[in-house]
């Protein structure tokens, strides 16, 4: 059959292949790149054996432009800037170099140890490693159409049947190998055209490696043959602070990545731990409570402008009733169903790693995988693309009417008896950061866009405009970014799934197959929520409680106690308490007697309950200290709380640290056997003493600072706080947005307690009511307060 001809029967919108070769000129072509990449990859091997260590210390000695010009001298007309694929794509360029071998540029390989990454892995491992992924790197090409593969039908090229150049890249008709079809869309194999490509691609990265490695020792007359010791060396590392972006950055020059569940467990328990302990801070702090209801206010479309200057009505009603009544709801279904979502994906991702490790027998890249493992990975994905596309219509309502975007858009006037806003996005003529970042938010509110670019693609973009455009950094409100961060975990998320090879590619090649079994397997998971979700507080005088701007939530805890201003802490915590009483009853009257906080409470730490200032009481003037901080504690709703299980009165927290752990220099947080019955704790860990420098001991007397102390702590620089949490055994890595997940290394808790924190967004200074909380959830997670941490 003459398949040039069925393509030209198809709409001329559709890509066609770049050829029709026959299997001969497939197997000659394979052939010879096979052998040209061999002999490269040969003298690359020799020379990194030998020379590794020589060529580690002459480059890291150049200068940029040293390594520019060594760079262009080996690969001529090289592109100049990071992802040369993207921006070929943004400008509609026809540009074949771009899009084959994205990472190959000269603003990525002159930073770091991106080349030697590249040197390292290229020059020790086969070639086979890299072959996959290789292609995949060049995936917006063929997505887009532009760097389209030759096609042959009815064979499969494969790749891992032999260790020379002849066995690599050999092709298989389907009539002679009755699995080669199923290899093919497994990945185990190839489809020839794509084959070709990626023989392409590795050819010319070796040679470009063996030309620059001569040109690096050319003083070195014999380079393969030198009697220099073999040593194997180590790559590269990225120490205990690194980031989402350097990662990514580093990615295409290492090894490919393979699924890590203890990553995956990591990125996933962090968020959602942060998402309780926003939960958390809701219910317990009053000033937390206004700004994220101040947030979610100044990210709401009603506060744009119409077409004709005009506000929204529901901000000409006294008082706005309408108005906080909607906020009080976005902001509570955020943070509850939120919250929900996160800890079922954790759930589902230790289940799925429990399932792979009591199954990793029958797991073999030759045979399918066990029916409950394959359905359960697509459980996962199911779940994670519905919260994906929950978090883009989060950014896409908050980005244009947050305050930075605000003077860019609009809507229209508002039609009577609807709640539908419309909005419009107007770019400035002039030279704007906003011009560079909204392409990629186009991308993410589209979905054709966003399926052709990849959300990991997408979010790794975002993020490297906010690290080094400062315009485009001041776009980004801190509640925008701080989502963004989420959306980041869950693309990481995805990402790891992905790298489960080869079976990721059935995986999710087959969604579309059980699309009902895992909707109706999401729907069993949150089925008890949707009454709950209907529920909406139009019409309610929960507004009179919500509404931050009369002051009624002012929490002055940076000042020392007295009695004027215990009695302004009192006052505020009341007023919160009425505000969670207001709405719990709502909820038990509108839905079935259920509400938001009734559906999360059994996922909440058992081990917790509401801080409360207890009442003033006039100190004897003995020329004593203060006694150590005291507070009432309460249950987390009065409404939905049982009396039976209630914890309440005074509670000093240092009577938890009566009985001292072992000192240690850089100790572990030791499970807590002593805590008394029936006293309310935080944790359930005791931590050891920490032996800290005076760098870190400064952050750490700031984030537990008592309010009787006379002292006025000052700002925390957050290099400052990075450095004292790496210091007590944490790994640092950076998302996207603002968050920073923090994972335990040589703390002795699990992965599944990592910690998130978001960095102060634009400034870099933590100030210190946000020190404060710091302070609270590391103490609530980890049993930490100012006794722990000692001057070494």
């Amino acid at each position: 059959m003459d398949m040039s001809r069925l393509f030209q029967d198809l709409s001329p919108s559709l890509p066609r292949p770049s050829s029709f070769p026959s299997p001969e000129v497939v197997r000659r072509d394979a052939r010879q790149l096979a052998t040209e990449l061999f002999k490269d990859y040969a003298t690359l091997n020799k020379i990194v054996e030998r020379h590794e260590g020589t060529m580690r210390t002459r480059w890291s000695k150049k200068s940029n432009s040293q390594k520019k010009k060594m760079l262009l001298e080996a690969w001529p007309n090289m592109s100049t800037h990071h992802r040369p694929d993207v921006e070929a794509w943004r400008q509609r360029a026809e540009s074949r170099e771009a899009y084959l071998w994205p990472y190959i540029n000269l603003e990525d390989l002159i930073q770091r140890n991106t080349m030697l990454l590249l040197l390292h892995f290229r020059g020790r491992y086969h070639p086979r490693e890299f072959i996959h992924s290789d292609l995949e790197q060049a995936a917006l090409g063929r997505a887009s159409g532009t760097t389209m593969p030759a096609f042959l039908n009815e064979y499969t090229m494969y790749f891992h049947r032999g260790e020379t150049a002849n066995g690599y890249g050999d092709l298989i008709s389907w009539d002679d190998e009755e699995d080669a079809f199923e290899n093919m869309t497994n990945e185990i194999g190839m489809h020839p055209g794509n084959g070709l490509q990626a023989l392409e691609i590795q050819q010319r990265i070796w040679a470009f490696l063996v030309t620059w490695s001569k040109s690096l020792l050319q003083d070195i007359p014999s380079l393969t043959e030198s009697d220099v010791p073999l040593n194997p060396g180590p790559p590269p590392t990225l120490g205990d602070i690194t980031s989402l972006q350097m990662i990514a950055l580093e990615a295409p020059y290492r090894i490919p990545a393979h699924l890590d569940f203890a990553r995956l467990k990591a990125i996933a328990s962090a968020e959602r731990n942060a998402r309780e302990d926003h939960l958390w801070a809701l219910r317990e702090d009053p000033g937390y409570f206004a700004d994220a209801m101040q947030e979610a206010s100044v990210h709401r479309q009603e506060l744009l402008l119409d077409t004709k200057g005009h506000e929204h009505p529901t901000l000409r009603e006294p008082g706005r009733p309408l108005f906080w009544n909607r906020v009080s709801g976005s902001v509570l279904i955020e943070a509850h169903f939120g919250f929900a979502t996160f800890h079922e994906i954790v759930r589902q991702i230790n289940d799925l790693a429990f399932l792979h490790a009591r199954q990793h027998d029958r797991v073999k890249p030759e045979v399918g995988l066990p029916s409950d493992l394959f359905m359960a990975f697509q459980n996962l994905l199911f779940l994670l693309d519905a919260t994906k596309v929950h978090l883009i219509q989060t950014l896409r309502v908050g980005l244009f009417s947050s305050p930075p975007f605000r003077q860019f858009c609009s809507r229209e006037p508002q039609q009577p008896r609807t709640s539908v806003i419309r909005v419009m996005y107007q770019p400035p003529r002039q030279n704007n950061a906003v011009k560079r970042i909204m392409p990629f938010f186009d991308v993410l509110f589209q979905d054709e866009q966003l399926r052709l670019y990849g959300l990991h693609t997408v979010t790794d973009e975002i993020g490297r405009l906010m690290q080094s455009d400062s315009g485009v950094n001041a776009l980004i409100s801190p509640w925008i970014a701080s989502r963004l961060s989420s959306l980041t975990v869950v693309s990481e998320c995805l990402h790891q799934l992905h790298l489960f090879k080869p079976w990721s590619r059935k995986i999710e090649d087959d969604m579309h197959i059980n699309d009902s079994t895992m909707r109706s397997n999401h729907e069993e998971s949150f089925k008890d929520w949707i009454p709950v979700l209907k529920v909406n507080f139009e019409g309610s005088q929960v507004y009179r409680y919500a509404d931050p701007t009369d002051g009624k939530f002012d929490y002055p805890v940076q000042r020392r106690r007295n009695k004027q201003n215990v009695g302004i802490l009192r006052m505020a915590e009341a007023n919160l308490d009425s505000f969670w009483r207001a709405v719990d009853q709502h909820y038990k009257s509108k839905a079935i007697g259920k509400s938001q906080q009734d559906l999360v409470a059994h996922l909440l730490r058992s081990d917790r309950a509401i801080q409360r200032t207890p009442e003033w009481i006039e100190p004897k003037k003995t020329g004593l200290p203060l006694a150590k901080d005291q507070y009432v504690y309460q249950p987390f709703s009065t409404v939905f709380h049982d009396p039976t299980k209630q914890v309440t009165g005074t509670f000093d927290r240092a009577s938890l640290f009566d009985k001292a752990p072992k000192a240690k220099t850089r100790g572990s947080a030791a499970p807590n056997d002593e805590t008394q019955p029936g006293i309310p704790h935080e944790s359930n860990e005791i931590a050891a003493f920490f032996s800290v420098d005076m760098r870190a001991h400064k952050v750490f007397r700031t984030l537990f600072h008592s309010p009787n102390n006379p002292d006025t702590p000052g700002e925390i620089p957050w290099i400052d706080f990075l450095h004292s949490m790496v210091s007590v055994g944490f790994s640092a890595e950076k998302l996207h947005g603002s968050a920073w997940n923090f994972t335990p290394q040589t703390l002795d808790v699990g992965l599944e307690r990592s910690i998130q924190f978001h960095e102060p967004h634009p400034s870099n200074k933590i100030p210190f009511l946000w020190a404060r909380r710091y302070g609270r959830r590391l103490g609530r997670a980890y049993g930490w307060s100012a006794d722990t941490f000692r001057l070494a």
